[in-house]
């Protein structure tokens, strides 16, 4: 890249920090005549057309649509981003901080709800916004705030384990995980986790070929299974009664050809596995914990066969 395209590159990455995507394109652009095949240049220009369209349609909403437009874009602008190769990572930066600026700034005005549970999503969405500019404590105080207005939503939850596990905290984050995908696996935007421990474990559960809703229950179930939701609790009698109240009920519906398989086999085994722990940790009859396994045989014998791997490898 010669000394001029790097400069107007670097003029359009500090415009678009400060959410000025429009002007940045017009720097571009006046830049790219001279050097045709800068890469950085003309897909800048591409990102800067993609914001500006949708900065432009932001014009008639209320702060809180702004904001939550901002961020939903974001993942979609993330996904043109993974069609690119190597991306300049400058500019990606500077959209993010651009971005997540613009979008905090709406979320603050918004704030001036009186109902709990808008208060709490307003926090949630200020937190992930703090959380994406590299404020982890921050954003970690936000959604713990959240969550004293609204306790134990799942969404709360899994961005204050993403949080923790950010800030180092990972014992936390594996509770909170196990927790949250446990109680309502469908509602959590994993687009929303960045965290090393999440990814990490959302990408191996994508690679064995898992998408869309059956890849948010299988997170709940390999997350044990792997041993990447390795710290657990005791159960309260009324959790054990109605955690065996689920696996009667999620029975029946597999034996229903009609029900769809693909959602309710995961989620069978993520109900069992959690059983299968409170079985372990309160020292339950051999007879019990036999029976346990033997069901999970019957309904995916490869799981079977890697809960007992995984198990003989960490017992070395």
């Amino acid at each position: 890249m010669d000394s001029q395209s790097a400069q107007a590159l670097s003029k359009a990455q500090a415009l678009i920090e400060q959410g000025d995507c429009a002007q940045a394109k017009i720097i571009l652009e006046d830049a790219l005549p001279a050097d045709l095949d800068n890469e950085d240049l003309s897909t800048a220009i591409g990102f800067c057309a993609f914001w500006k369209e949708n900065l432009e349609n932001m014009e008639n909403m209320t702060a809180l649509e702004q904001g939550e437009l901002l961020t939903n874009q974001w993942n979609r602008f993330i996904e043109l981003v993974k069609r690119i190769c190597n991306p300049n990572e400058l500019t990606i930066y500077a959209f993010k901080k651009g971005i997540y600026t613009l979008a905090l700034d709406k979320f603050m005005q918004a704030d001036d709800e009186n109902d709990p549970t808008m208060r709490a999503e307003l926090c949630r969405k200020k937190g992930l916004c703090k959380k994406r500019l590299g404020d982890y404590e921050e954003a970690l105080e936000l959604l713990n705030k959240a969550n004293s207005e609204f306790p134990g939503q799942v969404m709360i939850l899994a961005e204050r384990a993403d949080c923790y596990d950010l800030c180092g905290e990972t014992k936390l984050a594996k509770i909170l995980f196990r927790e949250a995908f446990f109680q309502d696996s469908e509602s959590i935007e994993l687009d929303n986790l960045d965290s090393p421990l999440i990814r990490g474990l959302i990408e191996r559960v994508q690679q064995l070929g898992y998408t869309g809703h059956p890849l948010h229950e299988w997170i709940g179930a390999y997350g044990i299974l792997l041993g990447v939701f390795n710290i657990k609790r005791p159960l309260r009698s009324q959790e054990v009664g109605r955690l065996k109240q689920d696996i009667y009920a999620k029975e029946s519906e597999y034996k229903d050809p009609s029900n769809d398989s693909e959602i309710i086999i995961p989620r069978l085994l993520n109900l069992y596995l959690w059983l299968l722990d409170y079985y372990l940790l309160s020292k339950e009859s051999m007879n019990k914990i036999n029976e346990l396994l033997l069901k999970i045989k019957i309904l995916d014998p490869a799981i079977y066969k890697e809960y007992f791997s995984f198990n003989e490898q960490k017992a070395r």
